[in-house]
């Protein structure tokens, strides 16, 4: 009795952690994988405790129950599964014990779980997929409003007597808005991580690191040196942008590239391992049998995986870095998964099936996933343009008839007291309040870019440094707004 309750108050310590439909998808993916080589339930459940998925504490507490208090493994799984945060946790436990209690086949039931949770994951991806897209409009209706209310409030200040924190306090809170629009696209999608730290992943998300470690301040001290000898602004924002383009470049032909891998990596797999089981022969030697020209773009890194491996160089370290150096989250998980199952006696072409399905399903629902942020990326960079522009064009109809005004107010003391009850302050601005509705839009405008940058990389999900692309991109048509629209109103109103 007191062993019950100890065990129980040890075993809710570890398990009231809610876990994802992806991460048990991958949970069941590695332990289905491990089971395929025919080990024991033991072993099977040893393996699972040491998964990187999240939900593998579950199962470290399981082998607590067993290993410490005594408890067989259906028991051990109602117990832990009973006191589950995670719905979706607690049902394939009691499952779990209910098949192990009835004898059936471990690793048919972990199999069939794997597609079933796979079904789940999907059904809850594209939920998320829909949730992302409605705010994906929300958020150009936020933006909209956002600039209208600096619109509005320019061109009152032509008839009305400006208060200053009136308009600043406007002016924040459509910031804020727009901001808390980028942050429920963010929380609205996906949350899954697709790239590995980028210094320890491929080539060219180094040298996007790299570029942005040397451009970022060098950007940032030319534009101080630019700014304080007198560069007008469009042609500061216009530099800036310029100058950090090529980390969004490469950043954003990084993210292609590993996108392209993960695409590959399902049929890599596939054929990989049913050479080696056809063959009869080990991974290494199933390496050079396969044809690498149906994986181009993967190629460079098999060709450097199957060259360790020739190296007799640790076949662990060797399949680690292939993981590490594609760049890519997903092949570096499920190839962990390849090589440990093959390596306690897995048949190659049935753990390369389970962890191809992964894969392939991963990768499908990524690319719905880039069409929808994809459509939003052109949508909001058009919408920036139109924002920008029209905010420019009223601050400049303002800039001109405001030294209209000017010009033709009456100069001397006798004309100006006859003029006094005519004058009802239409665009009569002081250079203070002109100076400070140029300040409200030039803030507005630049935020605006960026708080759509950071929109579209959220919904993207891909490697972070690609927003720089887009804010670049955002950035740039601010400037060319002030350095064309300016003139442009200059004619309308001399015509």
């Amino acid at each position: 009795m007191t062993s019950s309750k100890s065990s129980l108050k040890r075993g809710s310590k570890i398990s009231f952690k809610p876990i994802s439909p992806f991460d048990l998808f991958y949970q069941l993916t590695y332990m289905s994988a491990m089971a395929a080589a025919g080990i024991t339930r033991s072993k099977t459940f040893e393996l699972a405790a040491q998964s990187s998925s999240p939900a593998s504490t579950y199962f470290v507490a399981i082998n607590t129950l067993v290993d410490e208090f005594r408890y067989d493994y259906p028991e051990a799984c109602r117990r832990i599964g009973l006191n589950a945060k995670s719905s979706n946790m607690r049902s394939f436990l009691l499952r779990l014990s209910d098949a192990l209690r009835s004898g059936e086949p471990l690793a048919d039931f972990l199999a069939r779980e794997a597609r079933v949770q796979g079904e789940d994951y999907e059904n809850h991806y594209e939920r998320n997929l829909e949730s992302m897209k409605q705010w994906s409009n929300a958020f150009s209706s936020i933006v909209i409003s956002v600039a209208l209310i600096v619109i509005i409030q320019v061109i009152s200040s032509m008839i009305y007597s400006m208060d200053v924190s009136v308009m600043t306090g406007l002016v924040t809170t459509g910031l804020i808005m727009a901001g808390f629009g980028a942050w429920i696209i963010w929380r609205s999608s996906p949350q899954e991580v697709m790239i590995v730290p980028p210094n320890q992943g491929s080539a060219e998300q180094r040298r996007a690191m790299q570029l942005f470690r040397l451009l970022v301040p060098l950007t940032a001290i030319s534009g101080m040196i630019l700014n304080s000898v007198g560069l007008e602004l469009g042609w500061l924002l216009v530099w800036v942008a310029v100058l950090i383009l090529p980390i969004g470049i490469v950043a954003m032909l990084s993210d292609q590239k590993t996108t392209k891998k993960d695409e590959e990596f399902s049929t890599f797999l596939r054929s990989t391992g049913g050479t080696a089981t056809s063959s009869g022969t080990t991974l290494r030697e199933a390496l050079t049998k396969i044809d690498l020209s149906s994986f181009p773009t993967l190629e460079p890194d098999v060709v450097r995986l199957s060259t360790r491996l020739d190296a007799r160089i640790d076949p662990d370290i060797c399949w680690h870095k292939f993981g590490i150096e594609s760049g890519s989250k997903l092949i570096s998980e499920v190839v962990s998964i390849f090589y440990s199952a093959i390596k306690i006696g897995g048949d190659p072409e049935r753990v390369g099936y389970l962890c191809s399905l992964f894969t392939s399903k991963t990768s499908q629902l990524r690319a719905k996933r880039r069409l929808t942020a994809g459509t939003f990326s052109g949508l909001t960079t058009v919408m920036q343009g139109v924002v920008a522009g029209i905010m420019v064009f009223v601050l400049s109809i303002v800039e001109n008839f405001a030294e209209l005004v000017k010009h033709l107010m009456p100069t001397d003391g006798a004309a100006a007291n006859g003029q006094a009850s005519l004058n009802l302050g239409m665009a009569n601005f002081t250079d203070a309040e002109l100076e400070f509705l140029t300040m409200i839009t030039v803030t507005m405008v630049l935020m605006l870019a960026i708080v759509s940058a950071a929109a579209i990389i959220l919904g993207d999900g891909g490697y972070k440094l690609k927003g720089i692309f887009y804010l670049s991109l955002t950035v740039f048509i601010s400037g060319m707004s002030f350095i064309l629209v300016p003139p442009m109103v200059d004619g309308i109103l001399t015509i």
